[in-house]
């Protein structure tokens, strides 16, 4: 018995002591809450902000490209200029996901340098363009191989095509 009244007190001091240490991290938790608050809201408007930046130069490009292309329809830019410049703007732009984008411009570059060599004619320069006109908005390596299929397949035609003369 005496043992226990001697044990009752140091657990009553234990508890007390976990108690105020409980205590006193309740009056810390709002600050805390505060502070974690103030951080999440600052981490938003960052990012926030990279998603309106990344909407303005996608937003850009997109604007030299329909002022700039009928420059090469119409022959007063070379169309491996175009690409090669789009290409340049397209890299320098802040997008996440740029490397199909990035891709499908090197195919066209390709593609407007053999055009412009001789090396593929109208038709099957058409036909890769009108591919990567129609899947343009398409983040896809699909799209991207059917353009290079085009390619290879216009490249063999052509061929095919000078060697029967």
């Amino acid at each position: 018995m005496a043992c226990a009244r001697r044990i009752l007190p140091a657990v009553r001091g234990v508890v007390l002591r976990g108690w105020v240490t409980i205590g006193s991290a309740m009056t810390r938790f709002p600050r805390m809450l505060e502070r974690g608050a103030a951080i999440a809201i600052f981490a938003l408007s960052l990012a926030g902000c990279a998603i309106f930046s990344e909407t303005y130069g996608i937003q850009e490009v997109d604007n030299w490209a329909r002022r700039n292309e009928p420059l090469a329809e119409s022959g007063k830019m070379k169309w491996s200029d175009f690409y090669a410049q789009y290409l340049e703007r397209v890299a320098a732009a802040p997008v996440i996901s740029q490397s199909p984008v990035v891709e499908r411009l090197g195919i066209m570059i390709t593609a407007s340098l053999f055009y412009e060599q001789g090396r593929l004619d109208k038709a099957g320069f058409d036909s890769v363009q009108r591919i990567v006109r129609t899947y343009q908005t398409i983040d896809d390596p699909a799209a991207n191989l059917l353009a290079r299929n085009a390619l290879v397949q216009a490249l063999e035609y052509k061929n095919s095509g000078s060697s029967a003369r």
